[in-house]
Protein backbone atom coordinates (compact mmCIF):
# COMPACT_ATOMS: atom_id res chain seq x y z
CA UNK A 1 0.00 0.00 0.00
CA UNK A 2 2.87 2.35 0.78
CA UNK A 3 4.38 1.43 -2.57
CA UNK A 4 1.14 2.39 -4.30
CA UNK A 5 1.08 5.78 -2.56
CA UNK A 6 4.72 6.37 -3.49
CA UNK A 7 4.00 5.57 -7.12
CA UNK A 8 1.04 7.98 -7.11
CA UNK A 9 3.25 10.72 -5.64
CA UNK A 10 5.92 10.01 -8.25
CA UNK A 11 3.40 10.28 -11.09
CA UNK A 12 1.99 13.54 -9.71
CA UNK A 13 5.50 14.95 -9.31
CA UNK A 14 6.34 13.99 -12.92
CA UNK A 15 3.14 15.61 -14.22
CA UNK A 16 3.95 18.84 -12.38
CA UNK A 17 7.54 18.76 -13.66
CA UNK A 18 6.33 18.17 -17.20
CA UNK A 19 3.89 21.07 -16.96
CA UNK A 20 6.61 23.38 -15.66
CA UNK A 21 8.99 22.26 -18.39
CA UNK A 22 6.46 22.79 -21.16
CA UNK A 23 5.56 26.20 -19.79
CA UNK A 24 9.18 27.31 -19.71
CA UNK A 25 9.97 25.90 -23.16
CA UNK A 26 7.50 28.32 -24.74
CA UNK A 27 4.32 26.85 -26.07
CA UNK A 28 3.70 29.32 -28.90
CA UNK A 29 2.72 26.48 -31.22
CA UNK A 30 0.16 25.32 -28.68
CA UNK A 31 -1.41 28.78 -28.37
CA UNK A 32 -0.34 29.49 -24.78
CA UNK A 33 2.69 31.74 -25.14
CA UNK A 34 1.68 34.14 -22.36
CA UNK A 35 0.87 31.49 -19.73
CA UNK A 36 3.24 31.29 -16.78
CA UNK A 37 4.53 28.05 -15.30
CA UNK A 38 2.39 28.42 -12.18
CA UNK A 39 -0.79 28.78 -14.23
CA UNK A 40 0.01 25.67 -16.23
CA UNK A 41 0.78 23.66 -13.10
CA UNK A 42 -2.51 24.75 -11.53
CA UNK A 43 -4.46 23.82 -14.65
CA UNK A 44 -3.04 20.32 -15.06
CA UNK A 45 -5.12 17.41 -13.96
CA UNK A 46 -3.21 14.59 -12.31
CA UNK A 47 -3.14 11.32 -14.19
CA UNK A 48 -3.97 9.35 -11.06
CA UNK A 49 -5.75 10.50 -7.92
CA UNK A 50 -4.37 9.56 -4.53
CA UNK A 51 -6.64 7.12 -2.71
CA UNK A 52 -8.80 8.83 -0.13
CA UNK A 53 -9.49 5.77 1.98
CA UNK A 54 -6.91 3.19 2.92
CA UNK A 55 -7.95 -0.12 1.45
CA UNK A 56 -6.32 -3.38 0.55
CA UNK A 57 -5.41 -3.69 -3.12
CA UNK A 58 -6.86 -6.80 -4.67
CA UNK A 59 -5.52 -8.31 -7.89
CA UNK A 60 -8.68 -7.32 -9.75
CA UNK A 61 -8.39 -3.68 -8.65
CA UNK A 62 -4.74 -3.60 -9.71
CA UNK A 63 -5.62 -5.12 -13.09
CA UNK A 64 -8.44 -2.62 -13.64
CA UNK A 65 -6.08 0.24 -12.77
CA UNK A 66 -3.51 -1.04 -15.26
CA UNK A 67 -6.18 -1.33 -17.96
CA UNK A 68 -7.42 2.21 -17.28
CA UNK A 69 -3.94 3.68 -17.45
CA UNK A 70 -3.17 1.70 -20.62
CA UNK A 71 -6.31 3.07 -22.29
CA UNK A 72 -5.50 6.68 -21.37
CA UNK A 73 -1.78 6.50 -22.04
CA UNK A 74 -1.50 6.90 -25.86
CA UNK A 75 -3.73 9.98 -26.01
CA UNK A 76 -2.06 11.68 -23.07
CA UNK A 77 1.41 11.22 -24.55
CA UNK A 78 0.62 12.84 -27.93
CA UNK A 79 1.10 16.53 -26.92
CA UNK A 80 4.20 15.70 -24.88
CA UNK A 81 5.74 13.82 -27.80
CA UNK A 82 5.01 16.59 -30.30
CA UNK A 83 6.73 19.11 -28.03
CA UNK A 84 9.76 16.86 -27.64
CA UNK A 85 9.99 16.44 -31.42
CA UNK A 86 9.83 20.22 -31.81
CA UNK A 87 12.57 20.75 -29.24
CA UNK A 88 14.71 18.03 -30.81
CA UNK A 89 14.33 19.49 -34.29
CA UNK A 90 15.40 22.89 -32.98
CA UNK A 91 18.52 21.37 -31.46
CA UNK A 92 19.36 19.47 -34.65
CA UNK A 93 18.91 22.62 -36.73
CA UNK A 94 21.09 24.65 -34.39
CA UNK A 95 23.74 21.93 -34.48
CA UNK A 96 23.75 21.95 -38.27
CA UNK A 97 24.07 25.73 -38.31
CA UNK A 98 27.10 25.59 -36.00
CA UNK A 99 28.98 23.52 -38.59
CA UNK A 100 29.72 26.87 -40.26
CA UNK A 101 31.80 27.80 -37.21
CA UNK A 102 34.08 24.81 -37.82
CA UNK A 103 34.50 25.97 -41.41
CA UNK A 104 35.40 29.46 -40.23
CA UNK A 105 38.05 28.09 -37.88
CA UNK A 106 39.59 25.95 -40.62
CA UNK A 107 39.49 28.86 -43.06
CA UNK A 108 41.25 31.19 -40.64
CA UNK A 109 43.97 28.61 -40.04
CA UNK A 110 44.57 28.15 -43.76
CA UNK A 111 44.51 31.89 -44.38
CA UNK A 112 47.06 32.83 -41.72
CA UNK A 113 49.20 29.81 -42.63
CA UNK A 114 49.28 31.09 -46.20
CA UNK A 115 50.15 34.57 -44.91
CA UNK A 116 53.17 33.24 -43.04
CA UNK A 117 54.19 31.13 -46.03
CA UNK A 118 53.87 34.07 -48.44
CA UNK A 119 55.75 36.45 -46.14
CA UNK A 120 58.54 33.89 -45.78
CA UNK A 121 58.83 33.46 -49.56
CA UNK A 122 58.69 37.16 -50.43
CA UNK A 123 59.46 39.48 -47.50
CA UNK A 124 59.15 42.58 -49.71
CA UNK A 125 55.33 42.32 -49.94
CA UNK A 126 54.73 41.17 -46.35
CA UNK A 127 52.98 44.44 -45.39
CA UNK A 128 50.64 44.16 -48.37
CA UNK A 129 49.87 40.52 -47.48
CA UNK A 130 49.02 41.52 -43.90
CA UNK A 131 46.44 44.02 -45.21
CA UNK A 132 44.83 41.35 -47.38
CA UNK A 133 44.92 38.87 -44.49
CA UNK A 134 43.14 41.32 -42.17
CA UNK A 135 40.47 41.92 -44.81
CA UNK A 136 40.01 38.16 -45.22
CA UNK A 137 39.89 37.76 -41.44
CA UNK A 138 37.10 40.35 -41.17
CA UNK A 139 35.05 38.72 -43.94
CA UNK A 140 35.53 35.26 -42.47
CA UNK A 141 34.48 36.41 -39.01
CA UNK A 142 31.36 38.00 -40.50
CA UNK A 143 30.38 34.53 -41.72
CA UNK A 144 30.86 33.21 -38.17
CA UNK A 145 28.70 35.97 -36.71
CA UNK A 146 26.02 35.34 -39.32
CA UNK A 147 25.94 31.62 -38.49
CA UNK A 148 25.67 32.42 -34.77
CA UNK A 149 22.75 34.72 -35.56
CA UNK A 150 21.04 31.88 -37.41
CA UNK A 151 21.66 29.51 -34.48
CA UNK A 152 20.10 31.93 -31.99
CA UNK A 153 17.14 32.54 -34.30
CA UNK A 154 16.54 28.80 -34.54
CA UNK A 155 16.76 28.27 -30.80
CA UNK A 156 14.95 31.31 -29.41
CA UNK A 157 12.63 32.64 -32.13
Amino acid sequence: MALQQQSVRLVLRNVNGLARGLATQGMAGMGASSVSAEQVVCQTKPVMQAPTAISMATPSSIASGIRASAKASPMSLAPQRSMSVLAASKMVGAGCATIALAGVGAGLGVMFGSLINGAARNPNIAKQLVGYALLGFALTESIALFSLLVVFLILFA
